[in-house]
Formats: C-alpha cells, sequence, structure tokens
C-alpha cells in the first residue's frame, strides 16, 4: 500500500493545518522531544485544527487530535520523507496552513508557543476565533 504526498496531505486541505515532525532516526532526542511536547496539548492541537505526521525515512504515522489523539497506524513509504527533507537535515518541523502551503520551517524542536503564535496571526484562524467568541 503506497501512498502518495498528494494524497495525503492534500485530503487535509481547508479542513486541518497540518505539522509534519521528520527525523531521520526515530530514537533521536530532538525527535522525541517534539512529539512529547506536542502530545502533552492535545486541546490545544484540536481547536487549531492540527494534525500531527511523525515522518521518518521509510514510513509515517499521523496523530489526529480530531478524533481523541488517536495515532493512525504507521504507513510504510517513504513518499512525505522524500518530499519535505533533504538528506543533510536530521530534525525537521513544517507547519502547513489550511490552504496547503508552507507558513513554518524550523531544524530544531518548535515550542508550542512558537507554533500556536504563527498559527493564531493567520487570517482564517483569526476568523475562526472570532466566529467562536459569538
Amino acid at each position: 500500500m503506497n501512498y502518495t504526498y498528494a494524497q495525503d496531505l492534500k485530503k487535509h486541505q481547508w479542513e486541518n493545518r497540518v505539522v509534519i515532525i521528520a527525523s531521520q532516526n526515530e530514537d533521536s532526542r530532538t525527535y522525541q522531544e517534539q512529539i512529547t511536547k506536542f502530545n502533552s496539548l492535545p486541546k490545544e492541537f484540536k481547536e487549531r485544527k492540527i494534525i500531527v505526521y511523525q515522518v521518518l525515512p521509510d514510513r509515517y504515522k499521523l496523530t489526529d487530535y480530531q478524533i481523541k489523539g488517536k495515532d493512525i497506524e504507521s504507513i510504510s513509504s517513504p513518499a512525505l520523507f522524500d518530499k519535505f527533507v533533504n538528506n543533510k537535515e536530521h530534525f525537521k518541523v513544517i507547519l502547513i496552513g489550511l490552504d496547503g502551503g508552507i507558513k513554518l520551517e524550523k531544524t530544531k524542536v518548535l515550542s508550542t508557543t512558537e507554533l500556536f503564535a504563527a498559527i493564531d496571526v493567520m487570517p482564517m484562524r483569526r476568523a475562526e476565533m472570532k466566529n467562536k467568541n459569538r
């Protein structure tokens, strides 16, 4: 079962913001620290419609906080890794907005504060917050 990048991420456009956490090595301290940081705030991720892809060279896993933070099983495919990470990078975090465009890229651990700040200034997020407060 080989999924392509386009099928995987295109289905989220206008539905979810996507965060990709990519690492050459699953045991990397940076990679594990990033996953732990993000998993500590499921409510904030759900509220901002964020889903997280944990991407390794040969497979990836999706965490959808809309479904009570459930992990979807690992999918064997190098497509996402090959699309977003070059061989010189050991670690990368990428934020993709509702429109499908890359909004933020980091090669070190991204704080939830910085992630949420980047999202909360986006026009669509501001509209969501305004509508929620009505």
